[in-house]
């Protein structure tokens, strides 16, 4: 009987709402067999490697090493600093070995936190910000992947925290798939806080809302967004100036939203002080409302983190900085405890155990001490899905969709690399709402008014093809998402 199960199956040309409907809304992942149709999208012509240069190459980026024991990527390895361009240089030496470009993230400047992270803010006019696919969903962030592996390379067992299209350019990628219920089976090195009822998991030192928001970031944003609406308001007529009923009712909002977050920060539900932390608020609206012109050295958080500094200080002040985005530092009540080291989205199980279990080819590594019987409740899980993508297709993914990425290349030269470019988006939580797929209509609505600059600039041909259709989502060392 075969290990593992296969996804469905379905055509880029597919409109966006039966895709929400059929995919998005049901949480499902689905293979997309072609890349996407918007006539924005030029990704394609990245996979020339001079061109990609020319386009990006001044832009400075972390890359990652991999991990000289378990031979994977998606560890505690320090990221190193380097131009893009030379980068790109490094992956046509014959011999390895070669380091991958994996998420990039702002440095401590909150004002840096975007959604465009280096080398995806010189690419901006190759793709669309949201694509025609998408519909309504509201983007989180943007990410290039590449790196050089003949026999493959690991990302190690994990879930990350937004819906993900991955669009792969070059090469091949195999993805070993559980649903987010499995999360009592994979031994997570971080604690469980709770289950949305969309898939999104969170973890009892930073919760997230079934929206991907931070709580406090959330908590923020709504007062924001009413002050906005207080400054807008009629204030009333005459000397008295009696305030009018609206003005009066989104006075007693704000006054409660006001006491919901001291509240939340009082009762330190984050186990941060809240007198030495970041404005996270400000940190996501600088994101969403700035220019890109800006660009800080950025480390890899997920497939990755914030730029690694030589003191010991700059890494505990990383750790404090955007606590809510990117600490997530939960340590597991498993007896397997482990240092402290690992992202609480990853699983504990070595990567080599759960490739060997399945059948599948492997180049990881695990110590000749560690077997299954060491984790007992993987054995109660379901059968995973085993997806090959190859390059000119793309994969959508679910948020909390546990997730194993093993990257090949494919050719020889230039085209021995592997390249992939995904989206991420925050998870809807209205799932039977095409139009609008967020519950928190406040806050959602702000944030996406906030954004309208950037989106607009983004309306191209194919999102006008969408409108006359009818249709209408921190390395920091603690969270990583590996792809």
């Amino acid at each position: 009987m075969e290990k593992y199960s296969q996804l469905d199956t379905a055509l880029p040309t597919v409109s966006a709402e039966e895709f929400y409907s059929q995919y998005i809304a049901q949480r499902r992942p689905v293979i997309v067999k072609g890349l996407l149709d918007d006539e924005a999208f030029k990704g394609r012509s990245w996979t020339d490697l001079d061109a990609l240069s020319s386009k990006a190459g001044d832009r400075d980026v972390l890359v990652e090493p991999m991990h000289p024991t378990t031979q994977q990527f998606g560890t505690d390895v320090e990221r190193v600093a380097v131009k893009f361009r030379d980068f790109l240089q490094s992956l046509r030496k014959d011999k390895g070995p070669y380091h991958y470009l994996t998420t990039q993230y702002a440095e401590h400047d909150p004002d840096a936190l975007t959604v465009l992270p280096p080398p995806a803010d010189a690419l901006e006019p190759d793709f669309p910000r949201v694509p025609r696919l998408m519909g309504n969903l509201c983007l989180q962030q943007v990410n290039l992947w590449i790196g050089r592996s003949k026999d493959g390379s690991t990302s190690g067992l994990h879930h990350d925290f937004h819906d993900n299209l991955y669009c792969l350019l070059k090469g091949r990628k195999r993805f070993v798939l559980f649903p987010p219920s499995e999360i009592q089976h994979l031994y997570s090195y971080g604690k469980l806080d709770v289950l949305h009822d969309n898939g999104l998991i969170s973890y009892t030192d930073a919760p997230v809302r079934s929206d991907g928001l931070p709580v406090r970031v959330a908590l923020k944003t709504k007062v924001k967004a009413l002050e906005e609406k207080l400054d807008a308001a009629p204030k009333g007529k005459g000397k008295a100036r009696v305030d009018t009923k609206e003005r009066q009712a989104l006075i007693e909002a704000y006054e409660q939203a006001l006491d919901e977050l001291a509240q939340y920060t009082l009762d330190g539900a984050d186990g941060i002080d809240a007198d030495d932390e970041v404005d996270d608020f400000d940190a996501l609206m600088a994101g969403l409302g700035e220019d890109d012109g800006a660009w800080a050295d950025e480390g890899a958080l997920r497939e990755g983190g914030v730029e690694e500094e030589d003191s010991e200080s700059s890494e505990e002040e990383e750790t404090e900085e955007y606590p809510e985005w990117n600490g997530i530092n939960a340590d597991s009540e498993n007896e397997d405890q482990s240092t402290g080291d690992e992202p609480p989205s990853f699983s504990r199980i070595p990567t080599a155990l759960v490739h060997n279990h399945l059948g599948l080819s492997t180049t990881a590594v695990s110590s000749a001490d560690k077997s299954l019987d060491a984790f007992p409740k993987y054995k109660e899980a379901i059968k995973p899905f085993v997806v090959e993508l190859s390059a000119g297709e793309m994969l959508y993914l679910p948020a909390s969709w546990w997730h194993e990425v093993t990257s090949t290349s494919t050719g020889t030269g230039d085209d021995a690399v592997h390249m992939a470019f995904n989206y991420w988006f925050y998870p809807p939580n209205r799932l039977d709402n095409f139009d609008q797929p967020y519950e928190d209509s406040l806050v959602w609505e702000y944030i996406r008014a906030t954004n309208a600059p950037k989106q607009r600039a983004t309306d191209t041909t194919s999102n006008k093809r969408k409108k006359s259709e009818g249709e209408g989502s921190l390395k920091h060392k603690k969270s990583k998402k590996q792809h």
